[in-house]
């Protein structure tokens, strides 16, 4: 059995950081008891765990173990559709390896946190994909071709491999709306501001309804910000506010 090394009593005593395989990094923090809750952490688009371990560091005084992932900027840069899909099954899979081996030392609980990118991703792991990621946060939320349209480098090089916004939202519909299956029990949040032109307050209600539908209990807060970079600090900045929120019911 592959068993975790002894914990540090020191918070914060982290395993290895994982390589980029397969577009992402994961790096992993415990907390003092090996069977503490799980977060699963993904940070923003194009930023990295080192830059919001500050945000990590407010999760782990709260008692949790923290499982955190970056993803490429290829994503988007690479200008290829099939990226995103193929990013997002992978690190689902790893999630749910990670999971496997969490509980195999103990551990029962686990949530999520994730933000931007981070945030869709976890959209498409919830419910019958990983039933245990039963309460979390959507820190920022909404349309992925769209809010991807918005930022002007990425946009550039779709465009210029003869990509429109219409085409990228037929290749991207499966993720857009993903099936849930069974949501019964999930408490979830998505975090938004009106200010955020990326990922607008307002295109986060239409996609709420499926979740409902599938049992899920959803709100959602908004943060004072004036864009998209600083809704996602506000959210991060607010993240354990935000989680034990979520978590409590």
């Amino acid at each position: 059995m592959n068993r975790r090394p002894a914990m540090s009593s020191i918070v914060g005593f982290r395993r290895p950081p994982v390589p980029g395989a397969e577009g992402f990094r994961r790096e992993e923090f415990a907390a003092e008891a090996p069977d503490a809750p799980a977060l699963m952490f993904i940070c923003p688009y194009g930023t990295s765990i080192s830059t919001v371990r500050w945000a990590i560091r407010r999760l782990l005084r709260d008692g949790f173990q923290v499982v955190a992932y970056e993803t490429t900027k290829d994503v988007f840069m690479a200008a290829d559709p099939a990226i995103l899909p193929g990013l997002i099954a992978a690190v689902r899979s790893d999630i749910k390896d990670c999971i496997s081996r969490l509980r195999a030392d103990g551990v029962a609980e686990f949530g999520f946190f994730g933000s931007s990118l981070g945030s869709f991703i976890f959209y498409n792991c919830v419910g019958d994909q990983v039933p245990e990621l039963r309460w979390g946060v959507f820190n920022t939320g909404g349309d992925i071709a769209q809010g991807m349209w918005r930022l002007e480098g990425a946009r550039q090089a779709f465009a210029r491999r003869g990509w429109s916004l219409d085409r990228l939202s037929a290749a991207w519909a499966a993720v857009q709306h993903p099936e849930f299956g069974n949501l019964d029990g999930g408490r979830f949040v998505f975090v938004s501001s009106r200010h955020d032109k990326i990922a607008p307050l307002a295109n986060i209600e239409p996609y709420l309804g499926t979740m409902r539908a599938a049992g899920a209990r959803v709100s959602i807060h908004e943060v004072p910000a004036i864009g998209h970079f600083s809704t996602i600090a506000a959210g991060l900045w607010r993240a354990p506010r935000f989680v034990a929120m979520v978590r409590s019911g």
